[in-house]
């Protein structure tokens, strides 16, 4: 075997190596660029997310300040209506009680222009829209005069006869206590 004696290598051509080597410093420092590029993307994007954000927050921050103050609005709007509700139902309480007045008024004097010699009347009582007379006589004929006399002058009281009792203690003989139930003049009657 003959031996083949090393010849070292001679680049004849340098400028290939050297482009070799720029091109990749160059594709380094394309990759580096794109890196520090992507990054600066990512934040311009990120920034742009949280400035949109942001915004949206504000806006609703806004709408729930709105909705707050409309809220308060509606509470005072409710406690005017109550009140005002609460104000009606006061009037007509006065204006009832102003009608059962005069319907007062007109049953106290239709009684009296009604009420026969002989008849005591010793106790009045309402019940809602009827009133409970009671009282005593001599004789029973008087509570029928009594009766009779307010129907002609009350005709819108209807009297009614509830109870007669004979036996009373500690009076005349032939005396009764009786009970008449008579309905309140309606209002806008005289």
């Amino acid at each position: 075997m003959t031996a083949v004696a090393q010849v070292p290598r001679l680049n004849l051509l340098p400028h290939r190596q050297a482009v070799r080597r720029r091109r990749s410093q160059l594709l380094l420092w394309q990759l580096a660029c794109g890196a520090l590029l992507g990054l600066l993307l990512a934040l311009a994007a990120g920034a742009w997310l949280q400035q949109q954000l942001d915004t949206q927050l504000r806006r609703q921050e806004g709408w729930r300040h709105a909705m707050q103050q409309v809220n308060a609005v509606l509470i005072s709007g409710k406690r005017v209506q109550g009140e005002t509700a609460a104000l009606l139902l006061r009037q007509q309480a006065i204006a009832s009680l102003q009608e059962q007045r005069n319907a007062w008024v007109r049953m106290l004097d239709a009684l009296a222009r009604a009420m026969p010699a002989g008849v005591a009347l010793h106790s009045v009582r309402q019940e809602s829209a009827m009133v409970r007379l009671q009282g005593h006589a001599i004789s029973q004929e008087k509570v029928a005069a009594l009766l009779q006399a307010l129907e002609q002058a009350a005709p819108w009281s209807r009297p009614a006869l509830v109870e007669v009792r004979l036996e009373v203690p500690g009076a005349a003989e032939g005396a009764v206590e009786w009970t008449i139930r008579l309905a309140l003049a309606p209002a806008g009657q005289s």
